[in-house]
């Protein structure tokens, strides 16, 4: 029981991680894309 709750725990750590992750990614190229075109 314990292992299938730390792997869902680790799980949904790992897609906080990938969404945060995308957003400033996006953030990045969206200033960059804002910068280069001004």
């Amino acid at each position: 029981r314990t292992g299938i709750e730390c792997a869902s725990k680790v799980r949904s750590y790992k897609g906080l991680m990938v969404h945060v992750f995308g957003k400033l990614a996006a953030a990045l190229f969206f200033w960059d894309f804002l910068r280069v075109s001004s």
